[in-house]
């Protein structure tokens, strides 16, 4: 492998050009997605002859054979493009988008089976860490799209993501406006979603949150401005739960329908408690109002229907499940005993139930108190987190592009718990997977696309979750790093 020295751009620019002129690279081009959506447009005018035009024909969209993230990558991260075609050159080039030039120089290492006549070859180029705008470039396949090399090009994404949220809520309804009907639980995990994010990497949160876009210095600072645009959905929350029995409505909208559910109930009462919790030092008023209405919520789950016996918690779902992200996170913000006996008598249903988003809550929030607690219980939490996370980071070393599977839910879902599994014990191989994952949806994939293509607001929130594992980890290496040079 070789790297390149950037002093002598100047003299070797003009014939680079031409290189890549005369190269197999000359009729695939790198463009951007702007460029790539031109590509389908038919611009030249046809005579007719007196006979009706077709359009009924689409030009395929053209798709390169080098695979990169397409947004780029953080300067001392892992950096690996994937490489598809009937016959793979031995060697690429990561060449400089502006001057033509060839700054890093690598192998590709092949795959051993190809699949459906179609070899996969892997390239890192780690080394490059330079800023900057680059594509890759080899014989026989041709080129991929442009990236970047840059430290804050995973903030600019978060941005981006922060903006979808924003905007996802500001369409379903202000003051005034008519609102669409969502699902309360879906409300409650988006809440969660970025709550769990704030908890466990505050920094990029704040950041996001910090522009004028999200509010004004009036407003508060730089955390309030994260916590008031929850109060938009949390406010909304507050508006579902019936007053009499405390139960929360099943849809949200202008008028709550759906009735009282059981599943929302739960989900409200979880997702308060942690906003009330974490709120206290912006507004201890409205945090306070927060916790007294999850603990409201709460008397009537405990009025409802009681635990299932075992083999049948998975017909009730996150009716369920719900009670023990609701128990854990009202017994971390009260300390009240009641909620951590309800975890410690119905412990071994909790274990041997499916994962899903509220046991997975219940867990990461029970494992990171500093209230009392059963040490037993903690153990089987962090056994099953940890063999999930393993098992997640094995299979996904077989998949053509680094990954486990190729759905975008599953992805999701997958990385949320590898996330929670770093937190926990801070893993770098967890991290590692991570990051390829990222990869992938951020274009380093079959359709060389990004994904998910138009994000709602729960997707974005997960994907802010998966950007602040990386962006933290790479922070660290940085800091470290850093330290290392101080002490020589």
């Amino acid at each position: 492998m070789r790297r390149y020295d950037k002093k002598n751009v100047s003299r070797i620019a003009l014939a680079m050009a031409v290189c890549i002129i005369l190269s197999g690279c000359a009729g695939n081009v790198p463009f951007s997605e702007k460029e790539q959506e031109k590509r389908k447009e038919v611009t030249s005018a046809t005579e007719t002859l007196g006979l009706e035009e077709d359009f009924s024909y689409e030009r395929k969209r053209e798709k390169p054979h080098v695979q990169v993230d397409q947004l780029g990558y953080l300067p001392k991260s892992t950096k690996t493009a994937v490489f598809q075609g009937e016959e793979l050159p031995e060697t690429f080039q990561v060449i400089e988008k502006e001057s033509g030039v060839c700054v890093y120089e690598g192998e590709i290492r092949l795959q051993e089976e190809a699949e459906e006549g179609i070899s996969t070859g892997y390239g890192n180029f780690t080394e490059l860490e330079e800023k900057g705008s680059y594509y890759i470039k080899c014989d026989k396949i041709g080129c991929s799209y442009y990236f970047d090399i840059g430290r804050d090009i995973y903030q600019k994404k978060a941005g981006e993501l922060g903006a979808v949220i924003e905007e996802m809520q500001q369409a379903e309804g202000g003051a005034g406006q008519e609102k669409e009907m969502r699902e309360t639980a879906d409300i409650c995990e988006t809440v969660g979603y970025l709550l769990i994010t704030y908890e466990m990497y505050p920094e990029l949160m704040l950041r996001i949150w910090e522009s004028e876009s999200a509010g004004t210095e009036e407003e508060g600072g730089r955390g309030d401005k994260f916590f008031r645009m929850l109060r938009r959905e949390t406010d909304q929350l507050l508006s579902l739960q019936e007053e009499k029995t405390g139960g929360i409505y099943q849809y949200a909208g202008t008028v709550p329908g759906g009735g009282i559910g059981e599943e929302a109930t739960a989900a409200f009462a979880g997702t308060m408690a942690k906003y009330g919790y974490l709120y206290q030092q912006y507004d201890p008023d409205y945090a306070d109002t927060c916790l007294k209405a999850a603990a409201k919520a709460w008397r009537y789950l405990d009025g409802a229907q009681g635990i299932p016996v075992r083999g049948q918690q998975e017909e009730s779902g996150g009716a369920f499940t719900g009670r023990f992200y609701a128990a854990s996170e009202l017994y971390r913000a009260s300390n009240e005993v009641s909620y951590h006996n309800y975890m410690l008598q119905n412990q071994e249903v909790m274990m041997h139930q499916k994962e899903d988003f509220y046991l997975l809550m219940a867990k990461a929030t029970y494992l990171s108190t500093k209230r009392s607690v059963d040490h037993a219980l903690c153990g089987q939490m962090m056994d099953s987190l940890i063999k999930e996370a393993g098992r997640i980071a094995e299979v996904s070393k077989d998949g053509l592009f680094l990954v486990k599977d190729e759905d975008t839910d599953v992805i999701l879902w997958d990385m949320t718990v590898m996330s929670l599994a770093n937190y926990a014990i801070m893993n770098y191989e967890y991290v590692s997977v991570i990051e390829h994952h990222v990869h992938y949806l951020m274009g380093r994939n079959k359709e060389a696309e990004f994904l998910p293509g138009n994000p709602t607001g729960e997707e974005a929130a997960k994907m802010l979750l998966l950007l602040s594992v990386v962006e933290a980890e790479s922070r660290i290496i940085e800091e470290s790093e850093a330290g290392l040079e101080e002490g020589d």
